[in-house]
């Protein structure tokens, strides 16, 4: 797996809190999930579970204005 960090749950929390708060995002639940497959699936996760979170590459936008989308330019 690529480069991951390890997360430890506090009591209450669930994947999508988790999402949020590792990516800023919802939509990375299923990436959690996928990397944790020996955390059952449950409405709220256990706490002092170690979730194995991936880190995503990040990537540079270019500065130069006509690589720009219209509306940032």
């Amino acid at each position: 797996m690529a480069d991951t960090i390890q997360y430890i749950t506090q009591d209450g929390e669930r994947w999508d809190s988790i999402s949020w708060k590792m990516y800023g995002t919802v939509r990375e639940i299923p990436r959690l999930i996928s990397a944790n497959p020996q955390v059952p699936i449950s409405e709220r996760l256990k706490a002092g579970t170690v979730l194995v979170v991936p880190v995503l590459e990040s990537y540079n936008l270019k500065t130069d204005k006509d690589q720009l989308p219209p509306w940032k330019q």
